[in-house]
């Protein structure tokens, strides 16, 4: 299995994985065109792709998916739910139009080629937000972003994984001070809104397993969050947790980034 993000953010967010002669995306929140111009910058043909998988139906998770569905016949798997409200919403006026592989649901395995999906809900104000381990070959990948808290069942589903990619969305006292209108701002801060950067600390502190080679911070605001603010109360985390942890934390800690593609993680 190998994965890249090609762009993490409220800008736009979109991930690549692969197993075999598997490739799937997960969300389309960039524009078609940059969505294919940073696929084919790492190497990838968007037309080759075997499916597409949606999370939920902000713009910042669908904003490209009508166009690059139906240019490149990529057949979508979302829920029942979240397609309704995509259609309904200014993202997907054309929703019927876009080619559907499967009408997805929380707790309900799917499988698109070699590569094995386990969806789950997490805590977020889209009307049905999902998060994902996926697994093939023996190989356990989790991708959680756009939650309030981690709830008992995201530390559980988590567990196991070689990869975790888990959001750390802002710094609550830069969130409180910045440009914000406040009802944003209590939005993010909600229990449905975005994970801090304390409360991705005191997962890794208290409820981490210490068994994922990498994980990848994601979803970081450009305005009310800084990597190294992100990057340092991670490490400090995984500190506290001594020798449960590996030693080189600081080299297998990584962030992603909305502008432009991580490296590739080969698993």
């Amino acid at each position: 299995m190998r994965l890249i993000i090609l762009g993490s953010g409220s800008s736009g967010n979109s991930l690549y994985i692969e197993s075999g002669e598997t490739r799937v995306l997960v969300d389309v929140g960039l524009s078609a065109k940059e969505t294919a111009r940073r696929m084919s910058a790492v190497n990838l043909d968007p037309t080759a792709l075997t499916g597409i998988v949606i999370t939920h139906e902000h713009s910042d998770h669908v904003k490209g998916l009508s166009v690059f569905a139906r240019t490149t016949g990529v057949p979508v798997y979302i829920s029942e739910q979240t397609l309704a409200a995509c259609k309904a919403g200014p993202m997907l006026k054309d929703a019927d139009r876009i080619p559907l592989g499967q009408l997805i649901q929380s707790s309900s395995p799917f499988q698109i080629g070699e590569l094995d999906f386990y969806p789950f809900n997490i805590p977020h104000d889209g009307v049905d937000t999902f998060a994902f381990t996926v697994q093939a070959r023996g190989i356990k990948v989790g991708i959680v972003t756009d939650l309030g808290y981690v709830s008992n069942l995201v530390a559980e589903r988590v567990r196991g994984c070689d990869l975790l990619i888990m959001e750390s969305n802002h710094d609550i006292e830069m969130l409180k001070a910045g440009p914000y209108p406040w009802t944003l701002k209590q939005r993010v801060m909600s229990r449905l809104g975005h994970l801090s950067n304390e409360e991705m600390g005191r997962f890794l502190r208290e409820d981490f397993d210490g068994r994922a080679h990498h994980i990848v911070l994601a979803h970081l605001s450009r305005t009310t969050n800084h990597p190294e603010i992100a990057r340092m109360t991670a490490l400090q985390s995984l500190n506290m947790r001594g020798s449960l942890f590996f030693k080189d934390a600081e080299r297998r800690l990584k962030l992603a980034y909305h502008d432009r593609p991580t490296e590739w993680f080969e698993l």
